[in-house]
């Protein structure tokens, strides 16, 4: 009877584990040593948050940058990423952030546009969804003149 116990309880756990992993959302911690290579990848767009564990702003938003990870998980080109500038003051440093929480779009390793409308998931996804065309078009326009 322990076995089936111990079957049963490990059954449940692997299914608790899958929808956990299923569910998660597709926000990537940048780091001093990622940041650059990331937001570099062609043709790619990236969308950071950055951000300070102490913060009240930050902290206030809640779940609002994963849930936004969920809303684009399936758009092609466009990764969501996260710099916590306590530990990555460097990265911080670079890309010019004195306020917190602050968003930036970056597409082939250029920062194109900063984000400063409603913090809600729909005006987000929209933000970056418009901005990452118009950078898109844009390089698309520029090596075709070449």
């Amino acid at each position: 009877m322990k076995f089936v116990r111990e079957c049963v309880f490990l059954i449940f756990m692997i299914v608790v584990s899958s929808l956990i992993t299923s569910t998660a959302s597709e926000v990537i911690t940048l780091t001093p040593d990622t940041f650059s290579d990331k937001v570099k990848e062609k043709d790619t767009a990236w969308f950071v948050q950055f951000c300070v564990p102490w913060c009240k702003h930050c902290k206030k938003l809640g779940s609002l940058w994963e849930d936004l990870g969920k809303a684009v998980e399936g758009e092609d080109e466009i990764e969501i990423g996260q710099v916590d500038c306590s530990t990555s003051k460097s990265v911080c440093t670079k890309v010019d952030i004195h306020s917190y929480p602050t968003y930036k779009l970056f597409y082939d390793g250029e920062e194109v546009a900063k984000y400063q409308g409603k913090r809600d998931v729909e005006s987000l996804k929209a933000f970056v969804l418009d901005e990452a065309e118009k950078a898109a078009a844009k390089v698309h326009e520029i090596d075709s003149d070449l």
